[in-house]
């Protein structure tokens, strides 16, 4: 597990730092921080391939969604979807993450009580980091006990359930390998462009 070992500790080093980002968050005054060379994080500061399938089953327990503050780390969605994939957030700086290997990079900002991302580039194992047509994805949200619950604004979609996770390679009773190819893959801070699928 020396290789484990080794992703904690660099993922340790990325999301340093932790803390309460609650600037933005109110009237919507403050905007959504700096994209580009002031990011702090890099469209490829992760990559993840799996084969693993998160729990699909309609989310229950989910507290109102009337906003509250996010803080920096690492979230994986476990609940509502089956669908692997994560969301990475230093400062302003937030990362989508597909368990394929392809990222969207931009800013977050709390605006009326609502999480509003703002994606402005993408980059893959078989691309560089391209520029997009800057597009926001809008959610409902709450935090609850550690687990971040959403609820889609901007594509009509159900309430998710996403645990704040060291690895996302770290195996849960909600997130697992539901089949017989099982292979999962998580590095920190190394070029995306160029490394082979798991599947």
């Amino acid at each position: 597990m020396k290789a484990a070992t080794r992703y904690l500790v660099l993922l340790s080093m990325l999301v340093v730092g932790c803390g309460d980002s609650s600037e933005g968050e109110g009237d919507g005054g403050g905007g959504g921080g700096g994209g580009g060379s002031d990011s702090a994080l890099k469209c490829d500061s992760v990559s993840w391939c799996s084969t693993w399938d998160a729990d699909g089953a309609e989310v229950t327990d989910a507290p109102p969604l009337t906003g509250g503050k996010l803080s920096d780390g690492l979230y994986r969605r476990e609940r509502g979807s089956s669908y692997p994939f994560a969301i990475l957030i230093k400062g302003k700086s937030i990362l989508l993450i597909e368990a394929d290997m392809r990222n969207d990079l931009g800013t977050w900002k709390v605006e009326n009580d609502r999480l509003v991302m703002t994606m402005t580039s993408r980059c893959s194992n078989t691309e560089n980091e391209t520029s997009n047509d800057t597009w926001d994805w809008t959610h409902a949200f709450a935090v609850k006990n550690g687990v971040l619950y959403t609820k889609d604004l901007t594509w009509d979609r159900p309430v998710v359930a996403w645990r704040k996770v060291e690895s996302l390679c770290e195996e849960s009773a909600s997130f697992k390998c539901m089949v017989s190819n099982c292979a999962c893959e998580f590095t920190t801070n190394g070029p995306l462009l160029g490394r082979k699928s798991c599947f």
